[in-house]
């Protein structure tokens, strides 16, 4: 409320400034005029007075009714011609009470004998000057205050995107970690001689997460190496008889791309064609960077038909996770397609990585 009345009384002071500056202008023109003969005479003063009250009804006839009723619903023509009125009756009452009051109040020198339309049409003129003036200071106004509002929606629509997009991202670091720890868990039951190298590649891994994903987005290359040491641990798990590939068509070494962004594709890909009962199981994996600015990732795996079932039941996090980020980050430059064909799960994402 406060800042409010502080605006309400920064305005009013604005006004009274500049029809201060119009009273003085309007004083040294007709002293200048008269070389400074009628410096010491009332009519002047008289003449300023008409003048600028007459411009001020106009002025304010415009900017509190004119513009908001309207100008602002674009009713322009309606908007033209009740200027035009506006302006001519104000210019009208300045000759009228110049010629009528000001000559029976005053004595000796008349100014202006009889009404003319020469005066008339000049002070039409200077009406149209005031309002036109008038009306720029305040659009521009309201304009530089729908900037600042619109400045401000607009960082708090980025802090909620951010906020957002941290708790996607926060959310697949302990969803990755809890399914690591299941797998070396499973080892350490059966005491086997792979757990302590999925151990070292999972601290390998955290650190990659904890220390270089704070950013929006990392370099593909470091992400890529993400990837590979995230096969390698899938790959102490699982039965040499399953077959992981993975390959990489062009380069992407300037590109950059979100954090974490393919490891719930690539997992989803192992939970639904690596694990469980499936001796036909496989995972390919193909990055592609041949064309400028774009990348494709391509997922192909054989799944467990029990998988199925399973997945209507209850979908996980991490393909919703994806989709939401995709959203938040890539809008409308990216291409999310899962699909299944009898016993095989396709993953195919295309994105757009120009700025």
């Amino acid at each position: 409320m406060n800042k409010i009345r502080t605006i309400s009384r920064s305005r009013i002071i604005y006004h009274i400034f500049f029809w201060v500056v119009a009273t003085v202008f309007w004083l040294l023109t007709m002293f200048v005029a008269s070389n400074f003969k009628n410096i010491l005479k009332i009519e002047p003063i008289l003449m300023t007075l008409v003048f600028n009250l007459c411009f001020a009804v106009a002025v304010y006839i415009n900017l509190l009714i004119l513009i908001p009723f309207l100008f602002k619903k674009q009713q322009f023509f309606l908007y033209v011609l009740s200027l035009l009125l506006v302006i001519s009756i104000a210019a009208f009452f300045i000759d009228f009470l110049l010629v009528y009051p000001l000559n029976n109040f005053v004595e000796g020198e008349k100014y202006f004998e009889e009404l003319s339309v020469v005066v008339w049409v000049n002070f039409a003129i200077f009406t149209l000057i005031y309002v036109g003036v008038t009306t720029i200071f305040s659009l521009m106004r309201e304009w530089f205050v729908l900037q600042k509002v619109t400045t401000k929606f607009q960082d708090i629509e980025r802090e909620k995107l951010e906020a957002e997009l941290k708790a996607l991202k926060a959310q697949i670091n302990p969803h990755f970690l809890f399914n690591t720890l299941n797998n070396l868990y499973s080892l350490t039951l059966d005491k086997s001689d792979k757990a302590p190298g999925l151990v070292l590649k999972l601290s390998d891994m955290m650190r990659y997460i904890l220390y270089e994903c704070n950013d929006k987005y990392v370099f593909v290359d470091k992400e890529l190496d993400f990837i590979r040491s995230y096969l390698e641990l899938q790959k102490i798990r699982l039965d040499d008889a399953i077959p992981v590939s993975i390959n990489v068509k062009g380069s992407a070494s300037q590109n950059k791309i979100a954090p974490l962004l393919f490891e719930p594709l690539i997992e989803n890909a192992f939970k639904h064609g690596a694990y469980g009962k499936n001796n036909n199981g496989f995972v390919d994996i193909l990055f592609n960077f041949e064309e400028r600015d774009k990348m494709e990732l391509s997922i192909e795996n054989r799944f467990d038909i029990k998988w199925q079932d399973e997945d209507r039941k209850e979908k996980g996090i991490g393909i919703k996770n994806v989709t939401r980020r995709l959203e938040l980050l890539y809008p409308d430059k990216y291409d999310l397609n899962i699909s299944k064909q009898e016993d095989l799960f396709k993953v195919k994402l295309q994105i757009d990585l120009s700025e």
